[in-house]
């Protein structure tokens, strides 16, 4: 098989390898400059106020954190802040999520990386909403959701769209080097034909 052969066969492995990854990165590319824009395409979450109206009682630091335990067992540090918009408290759960608690009603919301699950005070789960920003940022980073394995994907990915792109460049330039020193070797051919005819005869 011939070096021209083989570049044209991993060529288009490659490419359909990388196809995916190419058009997640575009997507996800452009969440990082558009934001609004391309969360505007993925569905509304339903955790709004509308799930405050009913029940609830106002909560101080300390009983929000004996509520919170109730339903998520020992949390750590506590800290007041403000989310979506509602006075709180936040704890911070033993497996990296946040619980927070609305110190108008007691209702909880636990914010892991990806989801927002909103619960209650009596722990019922009311809804829950996928955060597709850090969705669309770990798919750009990473090239999948999650951290365990770190880039290995996207670095692969990366590795192949750079193979990619020079077997291209390659198999674009070839044929054209080729028919240029063709020309080249015609045109000298040529030139010496012409050059014979016009030597005198003896």
């Amino acid at each position: 098989m011939s070096i021209e052969r083989l570049l044209k066969t991993l060529h288009s492995w490659l490419g359909v390898f990388i196809l995916p990854w190419v058009i997640m990165a575009g997507l996800t590319g452009l969440y990082m400059n558009h934001e609004d824009l391309v969360l505007s395409v993925f569905p509304d979450g339903d955790i709004g106020e509308g799930q405050f109206i009913a029940g609830g009682s106002a909560q101080t630091e300390a009983s929000a954190r004996a509520l919170a335990e109730g339903m998520f067992g020992d949390l750590g540090s506590s800290k007041s802040r403000t989310y979506q918009g509602r006075d709180a408290v936040s704890f911070k759960a033993e497996d990296g999520s946040d619980v927070v608690v609305d110190l108008e009603t007691g209702h909880l919301w636990q914010v892991s990386r990806y989801v927002v699950t909103l619960h209650a005070p009596d722990g019922q789960t009311l809804a829950r909403d996928q955060r597709w920003g850090r969705i669309l940022s770990s798919l750009h980073q990473r090239g999948w959701v999650g951290t365990p394995l770190g880039t290995w994907l996207a670095d692969i990915t990366a590795g192949a769209l750079m193979v990619f792109g020079m077997s291209g460049l390659i198999l674009f330039a070839s044929p054209r080097v080729r028919r240029w020193k063709n020309r080249r070797a015609r045109l000298a051919f040529q030139r010496q034909v012409a050059a014979r005819e016009k030597q005198p005869a003896t």
